[in-house]
């Protein structure tokens, strides 16, 4: 029995809110020949929605590593300190980085950051039209997103900050020291986006979560992604799987590339592995 960890966005899903046939195939055929299938993604569990819910999942690791769930039972829930959350919004505020401050159970934001996604919306959706655009994952975004004045008080375990006048690298350099951030995954939030989280709260912290409970070890371990939160599931995964569409420095890391998401590359990779 292998304990197959993928990514969602990127990997599993594409951003317009579908997972390709064959991945479907290939995750209910693997999961027929005795092995697990885990979710393992950045996204809150409120937001595995639609197509991603085609899948009976064996464990579900939402909030990159926040939440560790297996059918229901939460098994793991981690959030910030509320000094840390401080910490953050003022950081935030005083450099005008719109952001989304991820919960479980929802988003929370400020009215800048609800302009700023109903512009991407109109950018990105604006030519959609019936369920092509309620599934596609900025609208997801903008109905779960609700104005908080008070977010220094909710459980938010993961900052999601959307393209601004400052790099990427710039607030990886100034926040690098108390959180790990990483680059977005989800294309329409701009080149230099990226997520924060707490140091502590990792995939691959969530992926021993899940390891331990199926009394399994990292040797059971395949993980399958496409972005810089994937890194740290690939150093605990036996066997690392890149997709085709990843960033080159992510490839670079794997163990194997596969075809990209539109191209096969979930079910070309379970088949080159004898998973199915």
């Amino acid at each position: 029995m292998k304990i197959l960890f993928i990514d969602a966005d990127g990997t599993l899903l594409h951003h317009e809110g579908f997972i390709p046939e064959s991945a479907l195939r290939a995750c209910q055929k693997a999961q027929k020949n005795g092995h697990k299938i885990c979710l393992c993604t950045g996204r809150q569990r409120i937001e595995v929605y639609g197509d991603m819910l085609k899948l009976d999942y064996d464990g579900l690791i939402t909030g990159s590593g926040a939440c560790v769930e297996v059918r229901g039972n939460i098994l793991e829930e981690k959030s910030f300190s509320i000094d840390q959350i401080r910490f953050l919004i003022d950081y935030l505020n005083r450099h005008q980085i719109n952001a989304l401050y991820e919960m479980n159970d929802g988003l929370a934001g400020t009215k800048n950051t609800q302009v700023a996604i109903q512009k991407l919306v109109q950018k990105y959706c604006g030519h959609l039209s019936g369920q092509d655009y309620e599934k596609h994952g900025l609208v997801q975004v903008l109905h779960n997103l609700k104005i908080y004045e008070n977010i220094e008080q909710l459980p938010v375990n993961k900052i999601s900050f959307l393209e601004s006048g400052r790099s990427y690298q710039q607030v990886e350099e100034d926040l690098q020291n108390y959180f790990d951030c990483v680059p977005s995954t989800f294309e329409p939030f701009g080149n230099q986006s990226g997520e924060i989280s707490e140091k502590n709260i990792t995939k691959a912290h969530g992926m021993d979560t899940l390891l331990a409970y199926y009394n399994a070890t990292p040797e059971d371990a395949i993980a399958i992604g496409d972005g810089f939160n994937d890194l740290c599931m690939f150093e605990k995964a036996k066997i690392s799987v890149a997709m085709g569409n990843a960033d080159p420095k992510v490839k670079e890391k794997a163990d194997m590339v596969t075809d990209d998401l539109l191209h096969d590359g979930v079910f070309n990779a379970f088949k080159e592995l004898h998973l199915i």
